[in-house]
């Protein structure tokens, strides 16, 4: 019934407009009549399928009905809808601006410069922007539009780059590649990420070492082991280690520091790791500004990674990516292949 209701109610957000003018073509009367009758039969069906798809996976799809696509957009970028454009947002935050939609999940109406919710399916009733208002978005979209793209960074793009140099992979979700990149990052995935870029992940998923925290997810178990024997890392207390606990800005900006020889584990106050990443030209002040300032994200794991390989380590001898390539961790070949599909430009 529900979604009975929010048909109807943009049919007559369609009969208000026509109602505007002093012989309208249309009579409202029609609208509410027949043509809704026919609009609900054709139409209920695609909507039952696809919302069998959201809810089975918690409301967040792997993919829509037939001509859906999926977007994975940047903050900035602007899908402009016609009339009848369907799409439900699977992850970051989306924006409306223009003519009204209805949230055909809720059966409500929604005016514009609203956000939309995460798993709702949206039906444009009148010509719509949808705008991405988080750094990273995941958009299921059905029924044709354009896109104005912005000159924000393609976080998307620099995952893949360093997927393809194996330095990052999803969490294993049904969309957006499984970058999560909407996401906070945890404790345990930015432990897995310093190791990664230590190069030393092999070594972590062979060790035999033991580690006392009970909170550690079969998953992550062999890096928390190597990384408390070899003193890189401690637990929230005596017993847990905070695997899932989100890490900050902060805290993995110190991973990297540690990681490129500036920074040691119990001299080095990690609540300045941003400061010094700073003054040694490790970050831009755009980028300083962003992670002190913002949330922080999956997509800005993957941001101050990438960046990070162009970096010289500590005493200038090699950048990080040539270390990784030297330890076999990535060949010259993925690294120059990689970094020609990031097109998007580093903040300044």
């Amino acid at each position: 019934m529900k979604r009975i209701a929010a048909l109807l109610l943009g049919v007559l957000l369609l009969a208000t407009l026509t109602a505007g003018a002093g012989d309208p073509l249309i009579s409202r009367s029609y609208l509410e009549g027949d043509f809704l009758q026919g609009l609900v039969s054709a139409v209920e069906p695609r909507l039952d399928a696809s919302d069998r798809e959201i809810r089975s996976s918690h409301g967040l799809p792997a993919s829509g009905g037939p001509g859906a696509r999926e977007l994975m957009l940047k903050e900035g970028d602007i899908l402009s809808g016609p009339v009848g454009t369907s799409v439900v947002p699977l992850g970051g935050e989306v924006r409306t601006s223009g003519g009204p939609v209805v949230d055909v999940t809720e059966g409500t109406a929604l005016s514009g410069g609203q956000l939309l919710r995460t798993g709702h399916r949206y039906i444009a009733a009148q010509a719509t922007d949808f705008t991405i208002a988080s750094p990273a978005a995941v958009l299921l979209c059905e029924g044709g539009g354009s896109l104005t793209q912005s000159l924000s960074p393609d976080y998307y793009a620099i995952a893949r780059a360093l997927r393809s140099v194996n330095l990052f992979r999803g969490s294993g979700s049904g969309f957006g590649e499984g970058f999560d990149l909407h996401q906070a990052p945890t404790r345990g995935e930015g432990l897995v990420m310093f190791l990664r870029i230590l190069g030393e992940e092999e070594q972590a998923l062979a060790c035999t070492e033991t580690h006392p925290f009970t909170d550690v997810p079969d998953w992550l178990d062999r890096y928390v082991a190597w990384a408390y024997a070899r003193g890189y890392a401690n637990g929230v207390s005596a017993t847990r280690f905070g695997s899932a606990a989100p890490i900050s800005a902060v805290e993995y900006e110190e991973f990297l520091l540690r990681a490129m020889g500036y920074s040691v584990a119990g001299v080095d106050n990690y609540a300045t790791s941003l400061e010094r990443a700073l003054t040694r030209e490790l970050l831009t002040k755009g980028e300083y500004v962003m992670l002190r300032d913002g949330n922080f994200l999956r997509a800005h794991v993957a941001y101050v990674s990438y960046y990070a390989l162009e970096a010289p380590l500590q005493g200038g001898e090699q950048t990080l990516a040539q270390r990784l390539t030297a330890a076999g961790v990535m060949t010259e070949a993925q690294l120059a292949s990689a970094r020609e599909t990031v097109l998007s430009q580093r903040m300044e």
